[in-house]
């Protein structure tokens, strides 16, 4: 009796120690590197939203400008990174969009690059709520073409934001069904996940289009999850590309990434 006392123990004590700890796990904000100081162009706007934690910032990169004399409004495309990212390293985001004639957003997490506090689904999301409202509040956005688009986590955290925001559509690439699915390999009961990221709950509660795209030999999220979110959409589309979580899209399959996105958007009634 005395050893399974002894068990019991070690168990909760583990327990204990992951649910202190799981912040660093879900958001691993070290990894992600040293943000820079320089923006991605000149006409970069840089957004600082005040937080109980400190200041949340993001980047507003505005859509290329046409020579035809109008000051039309453009799409907006909001990018969440991967949890080993930083905004900082998304030029290859901003030159997709931009080649659809869309500005793009990036909104760094709490705790990574220049952003002050501690990441988790609820900070982030709410920042991304606020920010995303404040600038289609803007006359040079056109707030009805919103897209929504995440990597992996940031993919989940999309989700969460899109239940919020009505956007056009959502992209996720990368992504779980839940992060609380994913406590029981780690021996943890789902319940003590503080940053759950259910998508695949999301996906049922959204009317929206969405694109997944995922790679078939991903072994962060098997593709398993990517045909589970695509049966609880409402309305997906899946894109399984040669890759594994971090090389999506794979070798040589730039171009379908790109014809999958732009023929999302044009589904979408973002782009004619």
């Amino acid at each position: 009796m005395s050893w399974l006392i002894i068990l019991i123990a070690m168990y909760v004590i583990y327990c204990g120690t992951v649910y202190f700890f799981q912040g660093a796990l879900i958001f691993p904000s070290t990894m992600a590197g040293r943000a820079g100081n320089a923006l991605p162009s000149e006409d970069t706007e840089l957004i600082e939203l005040t937080t109980d934690e400190g200041t949340t910032v993001a980047w507003l990169v505005p859509a290329p400008a046409h020579d035809n004399g109008t000051n039309e409004s453009h799409p907006l495309a909001v990018f969440l990174h991967g949890n080993a990212e930083l905004i900082d390293h998304q030029q290859s985001i901003i030159d997709l969009y931009h080649g659809q004639g869309a500005a793009v957003l990036l909104i760094e997490y709490r705790g990574y690059g220049h952003s002050d506090g501690t990441p988790s689904q609820k900070h982030i999301v709410a920042d991304a709520i606020s920010i995303v409202g404040h600038v289609l509040e803007r006359d040079e956005i056109d707030p009805d073409n919103l897209v929504l688009h995440g990597r992996s986590i940031g993919g989940m955290l999309s989700a969460q934001v899109a239940l919020e925001t009505n956007p056009s559509t959502l992209i996720v690439e990368s992504a779980g069904t839940s992060v609380s699915e994913m406590a029981w390999r780690f021996g943890v009961p789902p319940f003590l996940v503080t940053s759950p990221l259910r998508t695949e709950e999301a996906f049922g509660e959204l009317e929206i289009p969405i694109l997944i795209m995922h790679g078939k030999e991903d072994e962060i999220f098997p593709i398993a999850k990517a045909h589970a979110l695509d049966q609880a959409g409402n309305d997906t589309t899946l894109v399984v590309f040669d890759a594994s979580h971090n090389t999506l899209p794979g070798p040589d399959e730039a171009e379908l990434y790109e014809q999958s996105i732009r023929e999302h958007l044009i589904r979408a009634g973002v782009l004619r």
